[in-house]
């Protein structure tokens, strides 16, 4: 048996047209339970935290495991104790009137740079972790973060979106992403119609970051066995360029996600899971690594293997050589509604979003508009050509893990006009 208690205190404010709308704060606690009954497992998640509803809750599930079919991939849970490396860093007590302030600092800086309008939303969390098993393992993390999401508009078909996400209050830069968001949306005026065809691309970090999501879900083992995965029968061979090297890394003292432990209390590592192009691992807990012959890379969830922060290694080129380098194309600042149509052959669609534009001989020639990705995410990642040395961490509503990543150049990138 196994039980997670997740705590969480958090306060959001959202902002538009230039004015604080919406301001939040709650706390919640959640305890979620794994049984297993002679291989047979059940799994559920509980809100009503009274002595009576979690005695009514576990016999529940109890007689539900009885009730199923051996799982045949089951392994015992790992025996502890184990020990746990603390993290070094939190932030200092973060009162309800300085997240006031950071999004009026946001807003300013954007109107500053050129922003007719401003929205976007700031969030602090504070996530207290307890988790203990029948397997002589118990451990508490702590874990504070805090985002901001800044899109700025210098018309009505000229937007940029820039954030900022930080462990600590001293490296949360709000000012730097409404700065960020505004110079993009300035850049972006007088959009023209883009057309359809193949174009070498330059991905900001906001694009990479969302795909190395998709990336990371596909290395997952669970999906791997399930057939929902690119990289099923990949281990040991080529998946990408060799100027990617792709980490899952859940002990780093700056990452958003890190955490001590898994949902299984191993403590959690370092996997590097992309190494030069070549797939190196897989995410497993303990039953995916049974089935696959391996260890836990520490990644639990007890059913699905998970990342905690994505860390993409920087290139050669500083940020500013990219379009330099990429001569003509596409740059690209942003993307929204990510689908895929077959996750097993990896072909998928996104729609570019804000500042999209056309470079001709190393500059940026216009602003563009209606485009937007419709493509093979495996194609890409063999097709990346250079990466900046600069790297930004993201994380926003449409980037789930956080990632650390360089912009990127890819050759031959599919694009296609949206359809009506």
């Amino acid at each position: 048996m196994a039980a997670t208690c997740v705590t969480e205190d958090a306060k959001l404010i959202r902002f538009t047209n230039n004015h604080i709308i919406v301001t939040q704060a709650w706390r919640s606690s959640v305890v979620s339970v794994m049984v297993a009954v002679k291989k047979r497992v059940a799994i559920g998640s509980i809100e009503d935290l009274s002595r009576s509803s979690i005695k009514d809750s576990v016999n529940y599930l109890v007689k539900i495991a009885k009730s199923t079919k051996p799982n045949r991939d089951y392994i015992s849970l790992p025996r502890g104790p184990f020990k746990y490396t603390a993290q070094k860093l939190n932030p200092d007590s973060i009162q309800g009137s300085s997240l006031v302030w950071y999004v009026r600092d946001a807003i300013e800086s954007a109107i500053s740079s050129g922003a007719e309008r401003v929205a976007g939303a700031l969030a602090f969390k504070n996530i207290e972790t307890e988790l203990a098993t029948s397997s002589s393992t118990s451990g508490h993390d702590s874990l504070s973060s805090l985002e901001i999401s800044v899109r700025a508009f210098a018309s009505d078909e000229a937007s940029g979106q820039a954030s900022s996400c930080a462990r600590l209050e001293k490296d949360f830069h709000p000012e730097q992403a409404g700065q960020a968001a505004a110079t993009v949306a300035r850049e972006a005026l007088n959009p023209v119609d883009g057309k359809s065809g193949v174009y070498d691309v330059v991905l900001g970090p906001n694009v990479f970051a969302n795909l190395l999501n998709d990336v990371m879900f596909a290395a997952s083992a669970f999906n791997i066995d399930s057939g929902l995965s690119f990289m099923t029968s990949k281990l040991g061979k080529r998946v990408a360029s060799s100027n990617l090297t792709l980490i899952d890394d859940g002990t780093l003292d700056d990452g958003l996600n890190s955490r001590a432990f898994d949902d299984e209390g191993v403590p959690t590592t370092r996997t590097t899971v992309v190494e030069n192009g070549i797939l190196r691992s897989y995410l497993h807990n303990t039953s995916t690594a049974k089935k696959f012959k391996t260890s836990s890379t520490a990644n639990a969830g007890w059913i699905v293997p998970q990342p905690w922060n994505i860390v993409v290694e920087g290139g050669d080129l500083h940020e500013e050589e990219m379009l330099k380098e990429l001569g003509d194309g596409i740059y690209m600042t942003n993307n929204w509604y990510t689908r895929f149509q077959d996750y097993r052959s990896g072909d998928f669609s996104s729609v570019c979003r804000d500042g999209l534009f056309r470079v001709k001989g190393g500059e940026i020639t216009e602003s563009l508009k209606g485009l937007r990705i419709s493509d093979n995410l495996p194609r890409i990642l063999q097709n990346i050509a250079a990466m900046s040395r600069s790297r930004k961490w993201v994380k926003w509503w449409e980037v789930e893990i956080p990632t650390l990543t360089p912009s990127v150049i890819v050759r031959n990138v599919r694009l296609t006009r949206s359809t009506k």
